[in-house]
Protein backbone atom coordinates (compact mmCIF):
# COMPACT_ATOMS: atom_id res chain seq x y z
CA UNK A 1 0.00 0.00 0.00
CA UNK A 2 1.30 3.47 -0.89
CA UNK A 3 2.62 5.52 2.08
CA UNK A 4 0.06 8.28 1.43
CA UNK A 5 -2.82 5.80 1.60
CA UNK A 6 -1.45 4.39 4.86
CA UNK A 7 -1.36 7.90 6.33
CA UNK A 8 -4.90 8.63 5.10
CA UNK A 9 -6.22 5.42 6.64
CA UNK A 10 -4.48 6.12 9.93
CA UNK A 11 -5.84 9.66 10.06
CA UNK A 12 -9.34 8.36 9.31
CA UNK A 13 -8.99 6.15 12.38
CA UNK A 14 -8.76 9.35 14.44
CA UNK A 15 -11.72 10.85 12.58
CA UNK A 16 -13.97 7.86 13.36
CA UNK A 17 -15.09 9.02 16.86
CA UNK A 18 -16.34 12.25 15.27
CA UNK A 19 -17.98 10.64 12.26
CA UNK A 20 -21.22 12.56 12.79
CA UNK A 21 -19.48 15.96 12.52
CA UNK A 22 -17.50 14.73 9.54
CA UNK A 23 -20.71 13.44 7.94
CA UNK A 24 -22.42 16.82 8.42
CA UNK A 25 -19.41 18.49 6.83
CA UNK A 26 -19.61 16.11 3.85
CA UNK A 27 -23.34 16.87 3.50
CA UNK A 28 -22.43 20.56 3.41
CA UNK A 29 -19.84 19.86 0.71
CA UNK A 30 -22.42 18.00 -1.35
CA UNK A 31 -24.79 20.96 -1.06
CA UNK A 32 -22.07 23.41 -2.18
CA UNK A 33 -21.03 21.19 -5.10
CA UNK A 34 -24.65 20.72 -6.14
CA UNK A 35 -25.16 24.49 -5.96
CA UNK A 36 -22.21 25.08 -8.27
CA UNK A 37 -23.53 22.59 -10.83
CA UNK A 38 -27.12 23.87 -10.58
CA UNK A 39 -25.96 27.45 -11.13
CA UNK A 40 -24.11 26.37 -14.27
CA UNK A 41 -27.20 24.50 -15.46
CA UNK A 42 -29.55 27.45 -14.77
CA UNK A 43 -27.77 29.52 -17.41
CA UNK A 44 -29.58 27.48 -20.09
CA UNK A 45 -33.21 28.18 -18.99
CA UNK A 46 -32.34 31.85 -18.36
CA UNK A 47 -31.01 32.27 -21.93
CA UNK A 48 -33.96 30.32 -23.30
CA UNK A 49 -36.38 32.63 -21.49
CA UNK A 50 -34.52 35.62 -22.91
CA UNK A 51 -35.16 34.22 -26.37
CA UNK A 52 -38.73 33.11 -25.54
CA UNK A 53 -40.11 35.24 -22.68
CA UNK A 54 -42.40 33.55 -20.11
CA UNK A 55 -44.01 35.76 -17.40
CA UNK A 56 -44.15 32.90 -14.87
CA UNK A 57 -40.45 32.04 -15.27
CA UNK A 58 -39.54 35.73 -14.98
CA UNK A 59 -40.40 35.47 -11.25
CA UNK A 60 -39.42 31.86 -10.62
CA UNK A 61 -35.88 31.93 -12.06
CA UNK A 62 -34.59 34.85 -9.91
CA UNK A 63 -36.12 33.23 -6.82
CA UNK A 64 -34.46 29.95 -7.76
CA UNK A 65 -31.10 31.73 -8.04
CA UNK A 66 -31.55 33.27 -4.56
CA UNK A 67 -32.58 29.89 -3.11
CA UNK A 68 -29.56 28.14 -4.63
CA UNK A 69 -27.19 30.75 -3.18
CA UNK A 70 -28.89 30.53 0.23
CA UNK A 71 -28.57 26.74 0.33
CA UNK A 72 -25.02 26.97 -0.94
CA UNK A 73 -24.14 29.40 1.88
CA UNK A 74 -25.65 27.03 4.46
CA UNK A 75 -23.69 24.14 2.98
CA UNK A 76 -20.50 26.19 3.01
CA UNK A 77 -20.91 26.93 6.73
CA UNK A 78 -21.65 23.29 7.50
CA UNK A 79 -18.64 22.03 5.57
CA UNK A 80 -16.08 24.57 6.78
CA UNK A 81 -17.09 24.61 10.44
CA UNK A 82 -17.70 20.85 10.56
CA UNK A 83 -14.31 20.04 9.06
CA UNK A 84 -12.51 22.63 11.20
CA UNK A 85 -14.15 21.26 14.39
CA UNK A 86 -13.27 17.69 13.38
CA UNK A 87 -9.73 18.70 12.47
CA UNK A 88 -9.16 20.46 15.80
CA UNK A 89 -10.45 17.41 17.69
CA UNK A 90 -8.18 15.09 15.70
CA UNK A 91 -5.15 17.32 16.33
CA UNK A 92 -6.07 17.49 20.03
CA UNK A 93 -6.21 13.69 20.20
CA UNK A 94 -2.85 13.44 18.44
CA UNK A 95 -1.31 16.00 20.80
CA UNK A 96 -2.68 14.06 23.75
CA UNK A 97 -1.12 10.86 22.40
CA UNK A 98 2.18 12.66 21.86
CA UNK A 99 2.10 13.90 25.46
CA UNK A 100 1.33 10.39 26.74
CA UNK A 101 4.11 8.92 24.65
CA UNK A 102 6.66 11.54 25.68
CA UNK A 103 5.92 10.85 29.34
CA UNK A 104 6.55 7.14 28.77
CA UNK A 105 9.69 7.33 26.62
CA UNK A 106 12.99 6.08 28.05
CA UNK A 107 15.80 8.41 29.08
CA UNK A 108 18.08 7.39 26.13
CA UNK A 109 15.46 8.78 23.74
CA UNK A 110 15.84 12.26 25.26
CA UNK A 111 19.60 11.92 25.17
CA UNK A 112 19.40 11.66 21.38
CA UNK A 113 16.72 14.31 20.76
CA UNK A 114 16.76 18.08 21.01
CA UNK A 115 13.92 19.65 22.92
CA UNK A 116 13.35 22.14 20.09
CA UNK A 117 12.56 19.36 17.62
CA UNK A 118 10.06 17.81 20.03
CA UNK A 119 8.39 21.17 20.72
CA UNK A 120 8.17 21.77 16.97
CA UNK A 121 6.07 18.62 16.62
CA UNK A 122 3.51 20.03 19.05
CA UNK A 123 3.42 23.48 17.47
CA UNK A 124 4.46 23.67 13.83
CA UNK A 125 3.68 20.10 12.74
CA UNK A 126 0.35 20.05 14.55
CA UNK A 127 -0.57 23.39 12.95
CA UNK A 128 0.27 22.08 9.49
CA UNK A 129 -1.86 19.00 10.09
CA UNK A 130 -4.74 21.12 11.39
CA UNK A 131 -4.64 23.21 8.21
CA UNK A 132 -4.67 20.07 6.07
CA UNK A 133 -7.56 18.48 7.96
CA UNK A 134 -9.74 21.59 7.87
CA UNK A 135 -9.59 24.11 5.02
CA UNK A 136 -7.43 22.05 2.64
CA UNK A 137 -9.49 18.87 2.82
CA UNK A 138 -12.71 20.89 2.73
CA UNK A 139 -11.62 22.56 -0.49
CA UNK A 140 -10.35 19.30 -1.96
CA UNK A 141 -13.51 17.29 -1.28
CA UNK A 142 -15.81 20.12 -2.30
CA UNK A 143 -13.87 20.62 -5.54
CA UNK A 144 -13.87 16.87 -6.27
CA UNK A 145 -17.66 16.74 -5.87
CA UNK A 146 -18.10 19.80 -8.08
CA UNK A 147 -15.83 18.26 -10.72
CA UNK A 148 -17.89 15.06 -10.66
CA UNK A 149 -21.15 17.01 -10.96
CA UNK A 150 -19.77 19.23 -13.72
CA UNK A 151 -18.60 16.20 -15.67
CA UNK A 152 -22.07 14.70 -15.38
CA UNK A 153 -23.62 17.90 -16.71
CA UNK A 154 -21.09 18.10 -19.54
CA UNK A 155 -21.81 14.50 -20.59
CA UNK A 156 -25.52 15.26 -20.52
CA UNK A 157 -25.06 18.36 -22.68
CA UNK A 158 -22.65 16.80 -25.21
CA UNK A 159 -21.04 13.47 -24.43
CA UNK A 160 -18.86 13.37 -27.54
CA UNK A 161 -17.30 16.72 -26.80
CA UNK A 162 -16.80 15.79 -23.16
CA UNK A 163 -14.91 12.62 -24.06
CA UNK A 164 -12.29 14.82 -25.77
CA UNK A 165 -11.69 16.71 -22.51
CA UNK A 166 -11.24 13.43 -20.62
CA UNK A 167 -8.22 12.59 -22.81
CA UNK A 168 -6.08 15.21 -21.03
CA UNK A 169 -6.77 13.85 -17.53
CA UNK A 170 -3.87 11.31 -17.39
CA UNK A 171 -1.15 13.92 -18.08
CA UNK A 172 -2.77 16.32 -15.60
CA UNK A 173 -2.82 13.55 -13.00
CA UNK A 174 0.85 12.81 -13.68
CA UNK A 175 1.75 16.46 -13.14
CA UNK A 176 -0.17 16.53 -9.86
CA UNK A 177 1.61 13.39 -8.65
CA UNK A 178 5.02 14.87 -9.52
CA UNK A 179 4.37 18.07 -7.62
CA UNK A 180 2.87 16.11 -4.70
CA UNK A 181 6.05 14.10 -4.22
CA UNK A 182 8.25 17.17 -4.47
CA UNK A 183 6.07 19.10 -2.03
CA UNK A 184 6.21 16.23 0.49
CA UNK A 185 10.01 16.12 0.35
CA UNK A 186 10.33 19.86 0.79
CA UNK A 187 7.75 19.85 3.61
CA UNK A 188 9.81 17.28 5.54
CA UNK A 189 12.87 19.51 5.15
CA UNK A 190 10.91 22.54 6.41
CA UNK A 191 9.80 20.59 9.48
CA UNK A 192 13.33 19.47 10.32
CA UNK A 193 14.75 22.96 9.97
CA UNK A 194 11.88 24.46 11.97
CA UNK A 195 12.76 22.06 14.79
CA UNK A 196 16.44 23.03 14.51
CA UNK A 197 15.81 26.79 14.75
CA UNK A 198 13.36 26.23 17.61
CA UNK A 199 16.09 24.35 19.49
CA UNK A 200 18.63 27.15 18.94
CA UNK A 201 16.18 29.82 20.12
CA UNK A 202 15.26 27.74 23.16
CA UNK A 203 18.94 27.52 24.10
CA UNK A 204 19.41 31.27 23.65
CA UNK A 205 16.45 32.03 25.92
CA UNK A 206 17.38 29.42 28.54
CA UNK A 207 21.06 30.38 28.64
CA UNK A 208 20.70 34.14 28.16
CA UNK A 209 22.75 34.94 31.27
CA UNK A 210 25.62 32.70 30.17
CA UNK A 211 25.44 34.23 26.67
CA UNK A 212 25.71 37.74 28.08
CA UNK A 213 28.43 37.12 30.64
CA UNK A 214 30.69 35.19 28.25
CA UNK A 215 30.04 37.42 25.26
CA UNK A 216 28.35 34.75 23.19
CA UNK A 217 26.01 37.10 21.33
CA UNK A 218 27.91 36.92 18.02
CA UNK A 219 28.21 33.15 18.16
CA UNK A 220 24.55 32.64 19.00
CA UNK A 221 23.50 35.19 16.41
CA UNK A 222 25.44 33.30 13.72
CA UNK A 223 23.82 30.01 14.79
CA UNK A 224 20.32 31.48 14.84
CA UNK A 225 20.73 33.42 11.58
CA UNK A 226 22.21 30.36 9.83
CA UNK A 227 19.29 28.23 11.04
CA UNK A 228 16.78 30.90 9.96
CA UNK A 229 18.45 31.14 6.54
CA UNK A 230 18.30 27.38 6.03
CA UNK A 231 14.62 27.48 6.96
CA UNK A 232 14.11 30.36 4.51
CA UNK A 233 15.74 28.34 1.72
CA UNK A 234 13.53 25.34 2.42
CA UNK A 235 10.41 27.47 2.58
CA UNK A 236 11.42 29.18 -0.68
CA UNK A 237 11.69 25.76 -2.34
CA UNK A 238 8.28 24.91 -0.90
CA UNK A 239 6.82 28.16 -2.25
CA UNK A 240 8.42 27.52 -5.63
CA UNK A 241 6.89 24.06 -5.88
CA UNK A 242 3.51 25.35 -4.66
CA UNK A 243 3.54 28.27 -7.10
CA UNK A 244 4.62 26.24 -10.14
CA UNK A 245 1.82 23.68 -10.00
CA UNK A 246 -1.31 25.88 -10.49
CA UNK A 247 -0.04 27.91 -13.50
CA UNK A 248 1.05 24.77 -15.33
CA UNK A 249 -2.28 23.07 -14.72
CA UNK A 250 -4.13 26.25 -15.66
CA UNK A 251 -2.21 26.43 -18.92
CA UNK A 252 -3.06 22.82 -19.73
CA UNK A 253 -6.67 23.51 -18.79
CA UNK A 254 -6.77 26.66 -20.94
CA UNK A 255 -5.50 24.68 -23.93
CA UNK A 256 -8.25 22.11 -23.36
CA UNK A 257 -10.92 24.79 -23.00
CA UNK A 258 -9.69 26.58 -26.11
CA UNK A 259 -9.76 23.35 -28.13
CA UNK A 260 -13.23 22.37 -26.89
CA UNK A 261 -14.62 25.87 -27.52
CA UNK A 262 -13.24 25.67 -31.03
CA UNK A 263 -14.99 22.34 -31.66
CA UNK A 264 -18.19 23.61 -30.01
CA UNK A 265 -18.20 26.69 -32.20
CA UNK A 266 -17.75 24.49 -35.25
CA UNK A 267 -20.69 22.36 -34.13
CA UNK A 268 -22.74 25.49 -33.47
CA UNK A 269 -22.02 26.72 -37.01
CA UNK A 270 -23.35 23.41 -38.28
CA UNK A 271 -26.51 23.81 -36.19
CA UNK A 272 -25.64 21.10 -33.68
CA UNK A 273 -25.40 23.43 -30.68
CA UNK A 274 -27.94 26.14 -29.82
CA UNK A 275 -26.77 29.30 -28.00
CA UNK A 276 -28.26 28.37 -24.60
CA UNK A 277 -26.81 24.89 -24.62
CA UNK A 278 -23.43 26.13 -25.83
CA UNK A 279 -23.23 28.85 -23.15
CA UNK A 280 -24.21 26.37 -20.41
CA UNK A 281 -21.58 23.93 -21.66
CA UNK A 282 -18.82 26.56 -21.57
CA UNK A 283 -19.79 27.74 -18.07
CA UNK A 284 -19.89 24.15 -16.78
CA UNK A 285 -16.49 23.54 -18.36
CA UNK A 286 -15.07 26.71 -16.80
CA UNK A 287 -16.48 25.62 -13.42
CA UNK A 288 -14.73 22.27 -13.79
CA UNK A 289 -11.41 23.94 -14.73
CA UNK A 290 -11.72 26.36 -11.81
CA UNK A 291 -12.17 23.45 -9.40
CA UNK A 292 -9.19 21.68 -10.95
CA UNK A 293 -7.20 24.84 -10.27
CA UNK A 294 -8.40 24.82 -6.66
CA UNK A 295 -7.39 21.18 -6.33
CA UNK A 296 -3.88 21.93 -7.59
CA UNK A 297 -3.55 24.88 -5.22
CA UNK A 298 -4.70 22.96 -2.17
CA UNK A 299 -2.38 20.08 -2.94
CA UNK A 300 0.53 21.94 -1.32
CA UNK A 301 -1.33 22.23 1.99
CA UNK A 302 -2.34 18.58 1.91
CA UNK A 303 1.25 17.46 1.27
CA UNK A 304 2.47 19.64 4.13
CA UNK A 305 -0.20 18.08 6.32
CA UNK A 306 0.80 14.55 5.32
CA UNK A 307 4.47 15.32 6.04
CA UNK A 308 3.40 16.68 9.44
CA UNK A 309 1.38 13.51 10.06
CA UNK A 310 4.49 11.44 9.28
CA UNK A 311 6.45 13.44 11.85
CA UNK A 312 3.73 13.20 14.51
CA UNK A 313 3.18 9.48 14.00
CA UNK A 314 6.95 9.02 14.15
CA UNK A 315 6.88 10.29 17.74
CA UNK A 316 3.73 8.36 18.66
CA UNK A 317 5.30 5.16 17.30
CA UNK A 318 8.45 5.49 19.42
CA UNK A 319 8.92 2.48 21.70
CA UNK A 320 8.04 3.42 25.31
CA UNK A 321 9.93 2.33 28.38
CA UNK A 322 9.83 -1.42 28.72
CA UNK A 323 7.87 -2.28 31.84
CA UNK A 324 7.62 -6.04 32.02
CA UNK A 325 7.65 -6.06 35.79
CA UNK A 326 4.75 -7.64 37.63
CA UNK A 327 5.91 -7.48 41.26
CA UNK A 328 4.56 -4.76 43.55
CA UNK A 329 6.25 -4.24 46.92
CA UNK A 330 4.10 -2.27 49.35
CA UNK A 331 7.02 -1.64 51.69
CA UNK A 332 10.74 -2.20 51.25
CA UNK A 333 13.61 -2.55 53.68
CA UNK A 334 15.98 -0.94 51.20
CA UNK A 335 18.64 -3.57 50.53
CA UNK A 336 20.34 -2.92 47.19
CA UNK A 337 22.67 -5.37 45.48
CA UNK A 338 24.69 -4.77 42.32
CA UNK A 339 25.91 -8.07 40.91
CA UNK A 340 28.60 -7.67 38.22
CA UNK A 341 26.73 -4.77 36.61
CA UNK A 342 28.05 -3.28 33.37
CA UNK A 343 26.64 -0.41 31.31
CA UNK A 344 27.48 0.84 27.85
CA UNK A 345 25.56 3.78 26.43
CA UNK A 346 24.19 3.59 22.90
CA UNK A 347 26.73 4.81 20.38
CA UNK A 348 29.64 4.51 22.80
CA UNK A 349 32.62 2.24 22.19
CA UNK A 350 33.49 1.71 25.85
CA UNK A 351 31.70 0.74 29.04
CA UNK A 352 30.58 3.44 31.49
CA UNK A 353 30.43 0.73 34.18
CA UNK A 354 32.37 -2.55 34.22
CA UNK A 355 31.28 -5.47 36.39
CA UNK A 356 30.40 -3.38 39.42
CA UNK A 357 29.50 -5.45 42.49
CA UNK A 358 28.22 -3.59 45.52
CA UNK A 359 25.97 -4.42 48.46
CA UNK A 360 24.09 -1.68 50.34
CA UNK A 361 22.35 -2.90 53.48
CA UNK A 362 18.94 -1.55 54.58
CA UNK A 363 19.39 1.87 56.16
CA UNK A 364 23.05 2.07 55.21
CA UNK A 365 24.52 5.37 54.01
CA UNK A 366 26.95 4.87 51.13
CA UNK A 367 28.87 7.61 49.36
CA UNK A 368 30.13 7.33 45.79
CA UNK A 369 33.27 9.30 45.08
CA UNK A 370 35.97 9.33 42.49
CA UNK A 371 37.34 11.28 39.53
CA UNK A 372 34.92 12.93 37.13
CA UNK A 373 33.63 10.43 34.58
CA UNK A 374 34.27 7.51 36.89
CA UNK A 375 30.69 6.22 36.65
CA UNK A 376 29.06 7.56 39.84
CA UNK A 377 26.00 9.09 38.15
CA UNK A 378 25.74 6.17 35.73
CA UNK A 379 25.50 3.79 38.68
CA UNK A 380 22.71 5.64 40.51
CA UNK A 381 20.81 6.13 37.24
CA UNK A 382 20.43 2.36 37.02
CA UNK A 383 18.50 2.16 40.31
CA UNK A 384 15.29 3.88 39.07
CA UNK A 385 15.90 2.22 35.67
CA UNK A 386 16.58 5.41 33.75
CA UNK A 387 18.97 3.12 31.88
CA UNK A 388 19.11 -0.65 31.63
CA UNK A 389 22.40 -2.42 32.46
CA UNK A 390 24.18 -4.10 29.57
CA UNK A 391 24.85 -7.08 31.82
CA UNK A 392 24.55 -8.05 35.47
CA UNK A 393 21.65 -7.75 37.88
CA UNK A 394 20.38 -5.25 40.44
CA UNK A 395 18.06 -6.37 43.24
CA UNK A 396 15.93 -4.55 45.80
CA UNK A 397 15.18 -6.66 48.86
CA UNK A 398 16.09 -9.72 46.81
CA UNK A 399 13.76 -8.89 43.92
CA UNK A 400 15.27 -7.95 40.56
CA UNK A 401 14.40 -4.33 39.89
CA UNK A 402 13.35 -5.35 36.37
CA UNK A 403 10.76 -7.64 37.97
CA UNK A 404 9.11 -4.71 39.78
CA UNK A 405 6.73 -2.46 37.93
CA UNK A 406 8.37 0.85 37.06
CA UNK A 407 5.84 2.90 39.04
CA UNK A 408 6.28 0.70 42.11
CA UNK A 409 10.08 0.75 41.91
CA UNK A 410 10.23 4.53 41.57
CA UNK A 411 7.70 5.05 44.35
CA UNK A 412 10.35 3.81 46.79
CA UNK A 413 13.02 6.26 45.55
CA UNK A 414 13.56 9.97 46.20
CA UNK A 415 16.10 11.97 44.24
CA UNK A 416 17.80 15.29 44.95
CA UNK A 417 20.39 16.41 42.42
CA UNK A 418 22.58 19.45 42.00
CA UNK A 419 20.60 20.34 38.85
CA UNK A 420 17.35 21.27 40.59
CA UNK A 421 14.18 21.10 38.51
CA UNK A 422 11.31 23.33 39.59
CA UNK A 423 8.08 24.00 37.72
CA UNK A 424 6.36 27.30 36.99
CA UNK A 425 3.92 26.76 39.84
CA UNK A 426 3.58 27.63 43.50
CA UNK A 427 6.09 26.75 46.19
CA UNK A 428 3.59 24.32 47.73
CA UNK A 429 2.92 22.62 44.38
CA UNK A 430 6.66 22.19 43.79
CA UNK A 431 7.11 20.51 47.16
CA UNK A 432 3.96 18.38 46.91
CA UNK A 433 4.63 17.41 43.30
CA UNK A 434 3.18 14.54 41.28
CA UNK A 435 1.87 11.65 43.36
CA UNK A 436 2.20 13.84 46.47
CA UNK A 437 -0.07 16.59 45.11
CA UNK A 438 -2.83 15.62 47.54
CA UNK A 439 -0.62 16.02 50.60
CA UNK A 440 -2.15 18.24 53.32
CA UNK A 441 -0.68 21.71 53.77
CA UNK A 442 0.64 20.96 57.27
CA UNK A 443 2.70 18.03 55.87
CA UNK A 444 4.13 20.35 53.20
CA UNK A 445 5.04 22.89 55.86
CA UNK A 446 6.72 20.24 58.04
CA UNK A 447 8.82 19.17 55.04
CA UNK A 448 9.82 22.80 54.49
CA UNK A 449 10.81 23.12 58.16
CA UNK A 450 12.92 19.97 57.95
CA UNK A 451 14.67 21.35 54.85
CA UNK A 452 15.32 24.69 56.62
CA UNK A 453 13.21 26.40 53.95
CA UNK A 454 10.33 27.82 56.01
CA UNK A 455 11.96 31.17 56.77
CA UNK A 456 12.58 32.19 53.16
CA UNK A 457 9.21 30.77 52.04
CA UNK A 458 7.35 32.89 54.59
CA UNK A 459 9.29 35.94 53.37
CA UNK A 460 7.98 35.46 49.82
CA UNK A 461 5.06 37.70 48.69
CA UNK A 462 2.44 34.94 48.98
CA UNK A 463 4.35 32.42 51.06
CA UNK A 464 3.65 28.85 49.95
CA UNK A 465 1.32 30.18 47.24
CA UNK A 466 4.07 32.20 45.52
CA UNK A 467 4.70 31.18 41.90
CA UNK A 468 8.44 30.48 41.53
CA UNK A 469 8.73 31.15 37.78
CA UNK A 470 10.17 28.97 35.04
CA UNK A 471 12.68 26.57 36.62
CA UNK A 472 12.45 28.60 39.86
CA UNK A 473 14.07 31.67 38.30
CA UNK A 474 12.65 33.93 41.06
CA UNK A 475 14.53 32.01 43.75
CA UNK A 476 18.22 31.82 44.59
CA UNK A 477 20.21 28.68 43.93
CA UNK A 478 20.20 27.74 47.59
CA UNK A 479 16.46 28.31 47.88
CA UNK A 480 15.79 26.10 44.88
CA UNK A 481 17.99 23.40 46.39
CA UNK A 482 16.11 23.47 49.67
CA UNK A 483 12.74 23.16 47.90
CA UNK A 484 14.07 20.05 46.14
CA UNK A 485 15.18 18.66 49.51
CA UNK A 486 11.75 19.43 51.00
CA UNK A 487 10.18 17.52 48.09
CA UNK A 488 12.31 14.47 48.89
CA UNK A 489 11.52 14.77 52.60
CA UNK A 490 7.78 14.87 51.89
CA UNK A 491 7.98 11.74 49.73
CA UNK A 492 9.47 9.84 52.68
CA UNK A 493 10.93 7.13 50.44
CA UNK A 494 13.06 4.30 51.80
CA UNK A 495 15.79 4.89 49.22
CA UNK A 496 17.42 8.30 48.86
CA UNK A 497 19.72 9.34 46.02
CA UNK A 498 21.57 12.57 46.80
CA UNK A 499 23.64 13.95 43.95
CA UNK A 500 25.56 16.86 45.49
CA UNK A 501 22.36 17.87 47.27
CA UNK A 502 24.00 20.73 49.19
CA UNK A 503 26.24 21.99 46.39
CA UNK A 504 24.33 25.24 45.78
CA UNK A 505 24.11 26.31 49.41
CA UNK A 506 26.14 28.90 51.23
CA UNK A 507 28.05 27.81 54.32
CA UNK A 508 25.34 28.79 56.82
CA UNK A 509 22.51 27.18 54.81
CA UNK A 510 24.64 24.09 54.20
CA UNK A 511 25.17 23.65 57.93
CA UNK A 512 21.42 23.70 58.63
CA UNK A 513 20.47 21.56 55.64
CA UNK A 514 23.22 19.05 56.36
CA UNK A 515 21.74 18.55 59.80
CA UNK A 516 18.30 18.05 58.23
CA UNK A 517 19.78 15.60 55.72
CA UNK A 518 21.51 13.65 58.50
CA UNK A 519 18.15 13.27 60.25
CA UNK A 520 16.45 12.36 56.99
CA UNK A 521 19.00 9.64 56.22
CA UNK A 522 18.44 7.85 59.50
CA UNK A 523 16.91 4.43 58.83
CA UNK A 524 16.90 4.95 55.07
CA UNK A 525 19.14 3.47 52.42
CA UNK A 526 21.02 6.47 51.10
CA UNK A 527 23.41 6.81 48.19
CA UNK A 528 25.32 10.07 48.15
CA UNK A 529 27.31 11.27 45.16
CA UNK A 530 29.83 13.72 46.55
CA UNK A 531 32.70 15.76 45.23
CA UNK A 532 33.36 17.62 48.46
CA UNK A 533 34.67 14.84 50.65
CA UNK A 534 34.13 16.85 53.84
CA UNK A 535 30.36 16.26 53.52
CA UNK A 536 30.59 12.45 53.61
CA UNK A 537 33.08 11.70 56.35
CA UNK A 538 30.31 10.31 58.61
CA UNK A 539 28.63 7.93 56.15
CA UNK A 540 28.74 4.19 56.80
CA UNK A 541 30.73 3.28 53.72
CA UNK A 542 32.48 5.00 50.82
CA UNK A 543 32.87 3.39 47.38
CA UNK A 544 35.49 4.86 45.08
CA UNK A 545 34.75 4.53 41.36
CA UNK A 546 37.37 5.00 38.69
CA UNK A 547 36.93 4.21 34.98
CA UNK A 548 33.64 2.44 35.68
CA UNK A 549 34.95 0.12 38.41
CA UNK A 550 34.75 0.07 42.20
CA UNK A 551 38.43 0.29 43.07
CA UNK A 552 38.17 1.00 46.81
CA UNK A 553 35.54 0.64 49.52
CA UNK A 554 35.53 1.31 53.24
CA UNK A 555 34.98 4.00 55.85
CA UNK A 556 36.60 7.39 55.69
CA UNK A 557 39.32 6.39 58.14
CA UNK A 558 39.97 3.04 56.44
CA UNK A 559 40.38 4.63 53.02
CA UNK A 560 42.73 7.29 54.33
CA UNK A 561 44.82 4.55 55.91
CA UNK A 562 45.08 2.70 52.57
CA UNK A 563 46.64 5.78 50.99
CA UNK A 564 44.94 5.05 47.65
CA UNK A 565 42.81 7.12 45.28
CA UNK A 566 40.50 8.37 48.05
CA UNK A 567 43.41 9.50 50.18
CA UNK A 568 44.88 11.32 47.18
CA UNK A 569 41.58 13.11 46.46
CA UNK A 570 41.27 14.02 50.14
CA UNK A 571 44.79 15.50 50.26
CA UNK A 572 44.11 17.58 47.13
CA UNK A 573 40.85 18.98 48.54
CA UNK A 574 42.35 19.57 51.99
CA UNK A 575 45.28 21.45 50.45
CA UNK A 576 42.89 23.53 48.31
CA UNK A 577 40.76 24.30 51.36
CA UNK A 578 43.80 25.33 53.39
CA UNK A 579 45.00 27.55 50.56
CA UNK A 580 41.61 29.27 50.40
CA UNK A 581 41.67 29.89 54.13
Amino acid sequence: MAPSLILYRRLLHYVRPYWWAFALAVVGMVIVAAGDVVMAYMVMPIIQRLQNPDPAMTVQLPLAVVAVFLLRGLGSFMSEYGMAWTGHKVVFDLRREMIDRMLSLPTPFYDAQSSGELISKFTFDAYQLAAATSSAITTAVRSALTIAGSLGLLFWLNWRLTLISIVVMPPVTAVIRYFSRRLRRVARDVQQRTGAITHVLEEIVGAQRVVKIFGGQDYERKRAVAGANKLRQSMSKQSSASAASPPFLQFVGACVVGFIVYIALKQSEAGGFDAARFTTYVIALLTLIDRLRSMSGVNANIQRGLAAAESIFGLIDEVPEQDRGTVVLERVRGELRFDRVSLRYAGSDKDALREVSLVIAPGQRVALVGPSGGGKTSLVNLIPRFYEPSSGRITLDGEGIDELTLSNLRSHIALVSQDVTLFNDTVAANIAYGAMSGAPRDAVERAAVAAHALDFIQALPKGFDTVVGQDGIRLSGGQRQRLAIARAILKNARILILDEATSALDSESERHVQAAMDALMQGRTTIVIAHRLSTIERVDSIAVLDAGRVVEQGTHAELLARNGIYAKLHRIQFAAGTALV
